[in-house]
Formats: C-alpha cells, structure tokens, sequence
C-alpha cells in the first residue's frame, strides 16, 4: 500500500515556511483568491475541468465524477511529475495540499510517490491555514500577541510610504499595508497598482499575516495611518483597534517637497481615461467647475498645477478632518533622509534609548 506521509501546518510553520516548497493543486481560480504564502500553483484540475466534474458529482454521484476525474488528469501526469521533480530537487522538504486535504492532494502525492518523488501531504489543506489566519486576527492578535503599534500619519505627498520603506530596509519592523492591498488608499490609488483586480480580503489577511511571520512577531509595528478601507479590503478590526490606540506621528513636510514627490512619484500617467475615472469618483466633492479645471491641466501637461490643486482643495481638508484627536509627534522636513533620522530619534525617545532594530 502506498504511504503518504501527512504533515501539520504547525510543523511547516515551525520548520520556517521558507524551507519548504509548497504546491497548491487547487484550480487557478481557487489560488487566486487566496494561498499559503510562497506556494506555487500545480493544478490538478483547471477551472473549466473542475466544473465539469462538479456538475457529474452533482448530477450522477462521486464514483461517475471521480472517474470522469481520472480521464481528465491522466494525460497530464507525466507533466506533473516534471513540475514536482523541479522542485523536490532543490533539497526542501516538498508539501502538497488542496482546498481541504482531500482527494486532489491525495492523487497528487500517489503521483509523486509512484515516480519516488519524496513529498508530503498538509493534512486539512488551504482550509487549516485559512482558520489559522483567521484565529491569528481574532483571538491570538487580541489575547495573546499584543505589539505596539507606531502610526504614521502625514497628508498625501509626504512620502510616508517612502520612509517606512527605508527603515525596513535598514531592519526596522515595518508592514505596508498599502502594498498588501494593491491599493495606495486613495480616490486615485488603484492607477498602476499590479494585483489590484486579483486582491481579495483572503489574500490581504494572508499578506498581513506572513508580514508579522517574517517578522517574528516584533513588540512593535511600524505602520502608516490608514482609513479601515483601502481599496477593495479592510484591516482587521483587531489591527485596525491597536493602531488606533498606538503612538502616532504626523509628517508634515512643505507643500513644495509634497507637490515635487507626487510628480516624481505617481504622475505623470498616460492614461487619460484613468484619470478621468479617477475624478469622477470625487467629482461630487471637488464641483464641476474644479473637476473640469482639473482635467484641463492634466491634458495640457499642467500636472504641478494638477497636483497642487489636488492636495489644497480635495485631499488636505478631508485627511485632517480624518486624524485623530491626540498626536503625540511631529516632524516636518525638506528631504525623506531628514524625515527618515526625526522618525528614528522619536523611536528611541519612545523605547528609553533602548530601541533596537527588529525589536
């Protein structure tokens, strides 16, 4: 009888998820949605064979579906078993799951085993992982893990996002929620974002999740101010509670250095049409009359007039109304160097000197 050795995820979590290779056989749409981190995609059944077989399963049992299965997947074995073997050659330890360990990572595994591939199967599959990241956001980020949470604010153009990149880079603890939501969380900020039709809430918390993961749990976060919304997601309310009661700093840096790093950095775009979807959006906010105006500069190559026009009279006056009551610092600059040593001087005022990198 063949054996398939079937693993815990709390073994795969220990083990460092980076050292071993994760094979999701879920269809392209399922993995889509959501995965486990680092894992590629083998499918055993494409979305289209998939329904098939799930309309025999429906119609004329499980032992019709299934044989209908194995019709389907045979030619496509040798295929598989390449696929595998590229990876079980790199030395890490070779996982195989499905949407909840059943048969698609089973057949999977016998394949494997049968051309004396050395894989495992994740017993409970996606689903285990998807109530683990659940649990984390609910009860353990709630109860047990609790991190200081240190939220940077600043109005649109400060180059937050900038900063905390740096710091990270330097081994700061910092998420990027923005990043995680394929969204720069604002009217405009779908424009160039790669993933942002893919996203889903299961993929941002699984993004979220694997940040603190890589992170090892640090005592504090980095993070900027966020609405609870962005883009098509939202931060969970257990987050979204602890940056709310976290320490906050406000960037406050010149409108020029704000007007220049908008340019720089986000415009200008090609796609008028972009643009122009964009402003629909806010037109009922911004009048005709300015929206109009706005799209003149914008098709007249006028983008520092766009900008400043934008920052002054739409994102200034809604973002300070958004703050919160109680800032406990701020810094203002002229260049994201100066901003990035006033950030690292409050942190260590905040830790008693004491702070270290990856804390």
């Amino acid at each position: 009888m063949l054996y398939i050795k079937r693993i815990d995820l709390d073994y795969i979590l220990t083990k460092g998820i980076e050292n071993c290779n994760l094979i999701d056989v879920r269809s392209p749409s399922e993995y889509l949605e959501d995965h486990i981190p680092t894992a590629v995609n083998i499918p055993l059944l494409d979305d289209n064979e998939r329904a098939i077989v799930g309309t025999i399963y429906k119609k004329e049992g499980s032992n019709k579906a299934k044989l209908k299965g194995v019709e389907i997947v045979s030619p496509k074995i040798p295929q598989f078993i390449n696929k595998i073997k590229k990876l079980v050659d790199n030395g890490k330890e070779t996982v195989i799951y499905c949407w909840r360990g059943g048969d698609r990572s089973e057949a999977m595994c016998a394949f494997a085993k049968l051309a004396g591939l050395n894989v495992s199967k994740l017993a409970g599959g996606y689903k285990i992982f998807r109530k683990f990241v659940y649990n984390f956001f609910t009860s353990k980020f709630s109860l047990e893990y609790k991190p200081k949470i240190i939220v940077m604010y600043g109005p649109t153009g400060s180059a937050k996002t900038k900063i905390l990149e740096e710091l990270f880079k330097e081994g700061y603890p910092v998420i990027n929620l923005e990043k995680h939501a394929c969204h720069k969380g604002s009217s405009f900020g779908f424009i160039g974002e790669k993933g942002f039709d893919s996203i889903t809430q299961k993929k941002f918390e699984s993004r979220l999740w694997y940040n603190f993961y890589l992170l090892n749990y640090p005592k504090y976060i980095l993070i900027e101010g966020e609405s609870k919304k962005i883009g098509k997601v939202t931060i969970p309310d257990t987050l979204f509670s602890l940056m709310n009661s976290g320490i906050s700093i406000l960037t406050e840096p010149s409108l020029e250095f704000r007007v220049k790093y908008t340019l720089e950095n986000y415009l200008p775009f090609t796609d008028i049409n972009s643009i122009t979807k964009a402003l629909d959006k806010i037109k009922k906010y911004l009048g005709k009359k300015r929206s109009e105006q706005l799209i003149n500069f914008y098709k007249n190559q006028k983008y520092e007039y766009f900008v400043k026009d934008l920052l002054e009279n739409y994102y200034d006056p809604l973002y300070y109304k958004s703050l919160p009551d109680k800032i406990e610092y701020k810094i203002s600059y002229n260049t994201i160097d100066e901003g990035i040593k006033n950030v690292k001087k409050i942190l260590q005022s905040v830790f008693n000197n004491s702070c270290t990198i990856n804390s």
